[in-house]
């Protein structure tokens, strides 16, 4: 299946499946039971903790953490710092949440995993996944689910890694800026917000 934006490449680029550049798999099943997890331990994230942040490029906690006899006994997926995770099943594929580790930990079943091989920068990949649709590639509208199959055959332009770097470099000087103007104007709408109150409680004093 192939990415429905096929824009000529500029030069140097070419087009990859995911499953080309990046290991493509699925989390596992969630532990069953309090004994399971514990207030300190390797982290276990779940839908839950990318719907938390909606689109994150260093998510580094989760809700639950895993004890140590969930490490020995449970059968558990281990993704490593600056793997890319979205929702693969359920009405969660439709948020389009992403999110990349800022630590290693554990998945849950209901997220995939892309974890770079070496070709691709894991700041690309995120980038460049958040520019997917997801329920593009879903099967079963009434309970979307992605198929791991179907995620690797995804198309994705690929540029040379100094390219990558560049871009990425740029995106993240875009997004400082963006997040610098959104909290300036959070401070703002509450200095807006205090000289109102003063001045209604100054009305009717």
């Amino acid at each position: 299946m192939t990415n429905p934006q096929t824009k000529p490449l500029p030069p140097g680029w070419k087009r990859v499946q995911l499953g080309e550049v990046c290991r493509v798999y699925a989390g596992g099943s969630a532990p069953q039971g309090k004994e399971f997890f514990a207030d300190t331990g390797p982290f276990f994230f779940r839908v839950s903790d990318l719907g938390e942040h909606r689109r994150t490029m260093a998510l580094s906690e989760s809700r639950d953490k895993l004890s140590a006899k969930a490490l020995d006994v449970c059968h558990l997926v281990p993704a490593k710092k600056g793997t890319v995770l979205f929702p693969k099943s359920g009405a969660a594929v439709a948020t389009n949440n992403r999110a990349m580790l800022a630590v290693d930990g554990y998945i849950v079943g209901h997220l995939m995993a892309l974890e770079s091989k070496g070709d691709v920068l894991p700041e690309w990949l995120y980038h460049l996944s958040c520019t997917l649709d997801m329920m593009d590639f879903a099967d079963n509208t009434g309970y979307p689910s992605l198929k791991q199959s179907v995620a690797e055959a995804i198309e994705i332009p690929l540029p040379p890694l100094p390219e990558q770097r560049r871009i990425v470099a740029r995106l993240d000087q875009q997004m400082a800026a963006v997040a610098k103007a959104q909290a300036a104007a959070a401070e703002m709408y509450q200095n807006i917000s205090s000289l109102k109150a003063s001045f209604l409680r100054e009305i009717f004093s």
